[in-house]
């Protein structure tokens, strides 16, 4: 009896090899639907070497996408059930490929069939047929979307269409939604007026406004006969205007700006296109006409598509009204944007092509268009173009139109963005304008031009507030951020004076009335902060931060997902590089120096003093000696004498010799700051130096003009 059960259990094994290395095999010797079916099965059962092998099998085989979405879709039950099955898959490591490879390639294949051009002119000749067929043509063409639009046009243009078709194709229309505008509006002008008509009341019925710009101009071309006036200013009225006289190039410029705010209802669902590394690429369409082929369409990418509407737009706002202000500045902008996202790739944009830059445009009409592109991108939360936009300020404008006199001012508010760069960027264009008189926002100026000098240090922050758990918590929080935690405190003057003349680059503060003028005293010193609260204080707090730009506020005990959400919302971009690190850095310094050297009334180098200080300490090299220089020319007493201690601690005779020099040239421009305690360093140093640092020390003795001897040791020449 034993023997025989010890037989069944060796020949259930052996079965269950056998099917198991049979497993691959079998999966691919099945038809799509079984091994689909197959697929489906095993990941909502767990069995996840079976769910591969065929979920392997069915990708592999020759099954297009959109042959693979028809099998979903003609099946009700599997429709519901894939998507479960692809939500588990993706959760185990060995499938989520897998799954995502699937959902991808459905996706696309249901794209592919809804937009295909014969199944779209099936379709179309299904609406004079029964009511089923009526009413899977409809579903049809409202999947295709406005790609059904063209085919839909051709037909209702067509003297052999049915009556029953074309009002089928009438009903139809309207319910694609803000999938037709685009394409109807780009037909509009060209149709003939019997069809004008029913566009334009097809557009008034879909109701989406960004129809409106070529309603009026189809409404004031004096081309356009009495009816299709007569229906452009009704439609213009059902999308909201009151007057059909509305100014068209003002309308352009407000669609162009709507396109780079990238508002959602003026865009069509994405088309997935495979790239040439087999990626799935969204892309937008942008729709023209041709004479003789009608409605045309060009696909661009979805990032791309955005600023590439701006342009256009903006652009016809120009040939309609050259002097029209706002369509120069967002037309500006658009370029900026479109350049920025273009990068590296080749790509043919639908655009008026520029015969120049767009930094060429961006500066030669001046400063003012700059500070508009400057807010625009400041709004739009676009660091890239924000940049571009201080560097066309920094060649335009001066200390006369660093401003523009508005409400807003776009250098103050650059000056406190929450992007490191744009802040440092917007000091150096006020640094190298000199300014006469100080203006709000210019208190950060030479700060800031002093963080950057410190800028190799990394990404500095503090945490002010809190109990000590909480303020461990915040470290804790702001290092998995890439943050280096510079100090600690119940307040603001609890940090020491280097700490806070380190460029602090983020703050977390726990917010009670007590630290109120610590994180005033931050936000107007343009330190982007995180403000932590009370569960009861959070509505007021927000209120009293709303329109601060750089502040986040979080209730106390959000967890940490919350917590780097509002870090985010803040906009800080991403950290500076090395490179990055060490421009800013020359840059400032060399900023720092030449406003030393002028003593513009408007700033004052002086007050970046500590952190020059800090930085000839931690230094060496030419850094050291470029820090050094610039302390050189401001005219405190403490900058001198930390030129005299960096040059005495030297250890390379060249750099020491240097130092030396640069204390000496402080020396004879603004005299004799040294402390007593220096002054018999210097006498001692004196006594055993030789040589070239001999001389150095000499000249810098000789600076001092003290009026002493000073005792060397001496030797016998030829002794």
């Amino acid at each position: 009896m034993l023997m025989r059960i010890r037989l069944a259990i060796l020949s259930t094994l052996l079965m269950t090899g056998l099917c198991m290395s049979s497993m691959p095999a079998a999966a691919a010797d099945a038809s799509p639907t079984v091994m689909l079916d197959d697929f489906v099965h095993y990941a909502l059962t767990a069995q996840v070497e079976m769910a591969r092998s065929n979920g392997e099998a069915l990708l592999n085989s020759e099954l297009s996408d959109k042959d693979l979405a028809e099998l979903v879709d003609e099946d009700p039950r599997m429709r519901d059930r894939l998507p479960v099955a692809i939500r588990w898959a993706r959760e185990v490591p060995s499938l989520a490929d897998i799954a995502s490879a699937m959902e991808s390639r459905v996706e696309k294949g249901r794209m592919d069939m809804a937009r295909d051009i014969d199944r779209i002119n099936e379709a179309i000749q299904m609406l004079g047929g029964t009511r089923r067929a009526r009413s899977l043509a409809h579903a049809r063409l409202v999947e295709a979307g406005e790609f059904a639009v063209p085919p839909m046009l051709v037909a209702m243009s067509d003297p052999g269409t049915s009556t029953e078709i074309q009002l089928g194709l009438n009903n139809t229309l309207p319910t694609l939604g803000r999938e037709a505008v685009l394409p109807l509006s780009a037909a509009l002008p060209n149709v003939p007026a019997s069809q004008q008509v029913l566009i334009i009341n097809t557009l008034a019925d879909i109701g989406y406004p960004h129809a409106g710009a070529t309603l009026i101009a189809v409404g004031k071309n004096p081309k356009a006969t009495d009816v299709v006036v007569s229906a452009a200013a009704r439609a213009i009225q059902r999308l909201g205007w009151e007057d059909p006289n509305v100014d068209l190039a003002s309308l352009h410029v407000q669609l162009a700006e709507d396109y780079l705010r990238e508002m959602e209802h003026l865009r069509a669902r994405p088309a997935l296109v495979q790239d040439a590394d087999g990626n799935l690429v969204p892309m937008q369409t942008v729709w023209g006409w041709d004479t003789h082929g009608g409605l045309v369409s060009q696909l661009v990418p979805t990032d791309l598509y955005w600023p590439t509407m701006a342009v256009r737009h903006a652009a016809k706002a120009r040939e309609i009204d050259p002097n029209n202000g706002p369509a120069l500045v967002t037309f500006v902008a658009g370029n900026l944007r479109l350049e920025n996202r273009v990068g590296e790739r080749d790509v043919v944009l639908p655009v008026p092509q520029l015969d120049r830059s767009p930094s060429f445009h961006a500066t030669v009409h001046g400063p003012a268009v700059a500070r508009e592109v400057l807010l625009m991108a400041i709004d739009q939360d676009d660091n890239d173009m924000a940049r571009d936009a201080l560097a066309a300020l920094a060649r335009t404008g001066g200390a006369a139109s660093l401003l523009g006199g508005g409400e807003r001012e776009a250098i103050t508010e650059a000056l406190a963005h929450a992007d490191q760069r744009v802040r440092y960027d917007a000091a150096l264009v006020v640094s190298r304008a000199m300014p006469d008189q100080s203006f709000a926002g210019s208190n950060r100026v030479v700060p800031l031009l002093g963080a950057a000098v410190q800028g190799g240090a990394g990404r500095q922050s503090v945490v002010v507030g809190g109990t000590p758990a909480e303020q461990k918590r915040g470290e804790g929080r702001l290092e998995a951020a890439g943050y280096q935690v510079a100090g600690t405190g119940q307040t603001w003057a609890d940090l020491t004076t280097s700490t806070r003349a380190g460029g602090i680059d983020l703050a977390v503060v726990y917010a009670t009335n007590a630290q109120h003028s610590t994180w005033a005293q931050l936000a107007d010193a343009g330190v982007p902060i995180v403000l932590i609260v009370p569960s009861d204080d959070l509505a007021t707090t927000r209120q009293m931060s709303a329109g601060m730009p750089g502040i986040g506020v979080l209730k106390n005990g959000a967890s940490d997902a919350a917590f780097t959400s509002v870090l985010a919302s803040l906009g800080l971009g991403t950290p500076l590089d090395d490179a990055d690190r060490r421009f800013y850095a020359s840059e400032s310094l060399s900023a720092l120096r030449d406003l030393a050297m002028s003593r513009p009334a408007g700033l004052d180098a002086a007050e970046a003093t500590p952190q020059l200080e800090q930085a000839l300490m931690s230094d060496a090299g030419p850094q050291q000696l470029m820090v050094a220089e610039v302390l050189a020319v401001i005219n405190d007493s403490s900058a001198q004498q930390a030129i005299v201690n960096a040059a005495l601690k030297a250890t390379d005779e060249w750099q020491q010799t240097s130092l030396l020099d640069l204390a000496a040239a402080s020396a004879r421009r603004y005299g004799d700051h040294l402390s007593s305690r220096q002054v018999a360093d210097l006498r001692d140093f004196i006594g055993s130096a030789r040589g070239e640092v001999a001389d150095a020390a000499a000249r810098l003795y000789g600076a001092l003009d003290r009026g002493d001897v000073v005792s060397v040791d001496t030797a016998v020449v030829g002794s």
